[in-house]
């Protein structure tokens, strides 16, 4: 069983903080076709298929990529391409049953005709930092159940890892060793025993924490996945499929699915808001520029201004796509600011979101 990918996507440590995760080459897509055909032809099919996953990777909403869609995307694909490669692959490629010579296509699309195809057409862009997962497997084969981890992979956590991470997803298995086994038992994960799956969770300090459970048949699979995000709220899902793999791809496309919706806004003009930031303990002008270009990489956030400085309290005007909350729920993925609500008999009550600069990221 190779578990290199699996090992590369999800080997965990004790994570220190519970900061966001900028997911690299998420304009960026590698396509393995057969050799055969002409070169015009392989490389207008490689953007083709390059494209639909660059476009489901940024939106995070692959449900919402119609057939109509994808054709419309294919038509211009070709136009959209900022770089690409070909080599040869040093393994025959498995392809319509049969072992045949491949060739590997990387491609590098330009964000901005990426980001201007998916708001032209009402879809989220959803930016590189995103929210870290816990995942928690059980899974359930002849009446028996385990979990997996680093220290207990398994096919099925190499499978999810996968999907995972070609939709844009950064997860995490834990570490299962003595300590997660004192916490947490199989039953527990498998019940979706909320308290435990927690309290066991606390020492990654992840962003969010889910709970996947997947049977396997001779012919089919099925499961159920639990997210527990860290505002309180849960989701619930359930999943079948023709095989393990078709079940935790279904898993990947709901927990992007759920993540895009609370961190990332379609980009028009109706879609701008205005509001007041006030962050306090700022001292310098290194943490001054340092809180406005974090704010400034926040995927909805538009145009950072700065209004005002008193003393260690500066104020920026902040121009976002979408409501508020999305902007509040990107914020509270870093620790450099933390939340500082005004007295309610402070004039400025009503009119500024107030923050604490921590100095941390």
């Amino acid at each position: 069983m190779d578990f290199r990918i699996f090992l590369l996507l999800i080997s965990v440590f004790l994570i220190s903080s519970a900061n966001a995760v900028p997911i690299k080459g998420l304009y960026s897509a590698e396509v393995n076709l057969p050799v055969g055909s002409s070169e015009a032809k392989m490389l207008d099919d490689a953007f083709s298929m390059a494209a639909e996953e660059v476009l489901v990777k940024v939106s995070g909403d692959k449900a919402a990529m119609s057939s109509s869609l994808l054709e419309q995307a294919k038509k211009q694909a070709s136009t959209w391409v900022a770089q690409h490669s070909v080599m040869n692959l040093t393994e025959l490629l498995p392809w319509q049953g049969d072992l045949v010579p491949g060739r590997q296509i990387k491609v590098t699309f330009y964000q901005s005709s990426i980001d201007n195809f998916l708001s032209q057409n009402n879809l989220a862009v959803w930016g590189e930092n995103r929210p870290s997962v816990l995942v928690w497997l059980a899974t359930e084969s002849n009446g028996f159940r385990t979990l997996s981890g680093s220290n207990a992979p398994s096919v099925v956590l190499n499978e999810f890892a996968q999907a995972a991470n070609a939709i844009g997803v950064p997860v995490y298995a834990p570490l299962l060793d003595e300590v997660d086994k004192r916490n947490l038992a199989a039953s527990d994960v498998w019940g979706f025993f909320e308290d435990n799956i927690l309290k066991a969770s606390q020492r990654y300090q992840t962003d969010s924490v889910a709970a996947l459970r997947v049977s396997q048949y001779a012919d089919s699979a099925a499961g159920n996945l639990l997210i527990l995000l860290k505002s309180g709220d849960v989701a619930r899902f359930s999943l079948n499929g023709d095989s393990t793999q078709a079940v935790v791809e279904q898993a990947s496309v709901h927990l992007a699915k759920v993540f895009s919706s609370r961190y990332a806004s379609v980009r028009n003009s109706r879609s701008s808001n205005i509001l007041n930031i006030q962050v306090a303990g700022i001292s310098s002008y290194t943490s001054m520029s340092k809180v406005q270009t974090y704010l400034e990489s926040i995927s909805v956030v538009r145009d950072v201004r700065l209004l005002r400085v008193e003393g260690e309290k500066i104020e920026f005007l902040i121009e976002i796509d979408g409501d508020r909350q999305k902007l509040f729920n990107s914020i509270s993925l870093s620790r450099l600011l933390v939340n500082a609500p005004l007295n309610a008999l402070d004039p400025d009550a009503n009119r500024i979101v107030s923050y604490q600069y921590s100095g941390v990221n």
